[in-house]
């Protein structure tokens, strides 16, 4: 895999990716964040909404945690609505997680793919958008360090699931993942240097 450093910033572009192959005849249609919980998606997404582009919360079936809003961080509905939209084929892209014996699933419908252009997505749920699809979306991922994820996570006051099993779950979802354009490494990484490479 080519991948270039750019400025000493911590910021590596996936030369091999179709975006930088078309660089200069696209514009991205869609900006896709990845990275493990604590990684700062939810900062990269705030930000990225204030400079206008199109978001809608994604569906699930977890608990709500201390501070969040229905509607606003998540949609939250029962297992059995969740399936039942898959079922009717409405769910794009969807990944169930099985924590203290309850199935919890997170997805997006087909619905707000199509209308908006801002997304978190996890690696599962990035491979099942069609290649198609895939070349015209700019994939940002934020592969910060554990020590500073733990933090930001225990800083969450989340009793409904456990740091550890956070950590070690992300590690196995992330495993060899490189299906991204922008990888960052830096925890105090820059907004504007990821969108003016997006847009």
């Amino acid at each position: 895999m080519a991948i270039l450093l750019y400025n000493k910033r911590n910021v590596y572009l996936n030369l091999n990716n179709n975006f930088f192959n078309n660089i200069t005849s696209m514009k991205t249609e869609k900006i896709i964040i990845l990275g493990k919980s604590g990684s700062g998606k939810d900062f990269l997404l705030k930000g990225l909404i204030q400079k206008g582009e199109r978001y809608a919360p994604k569906l699930t079936t977890r608990p709500m945690r201390k501070g969040e809003k229905n509607g606003v961080d998540y949609n939250y509905l029962n297992n059995e609505e969740f399936l039942s939209l898959k079922e009717s084929q409405q769910i794009k892209v969807y990944q169930k997680f099985v924590i203290n014996n309850e199935d919890w699933y997170y997805g997006l419908t087909t619905e707000n793919f199509t209308n908006n252009n801002l997304f978190i997505m996890t690696p599962a749920e990035l491979s099942q958008i069609s290649e198609e699809e895939r070349k015209g979306c700019f994939v940002v991922y934020l592969d910060i360090d554990a020590v500073t994820r733990k933090i930001r996570i225990a800083n969450r006051y989340d009793n409904n699931d456990s740091i550890d099993r956070r950590i070690k779950a992300d590690d196995d979802d992330f495993k060899n993942f490189k299906d991204f354009d922008m990888k960052l490494t830096d925890p105090e990484f820059e907004i504007d240097l990821i969108y003016n490479f997006a847009m």
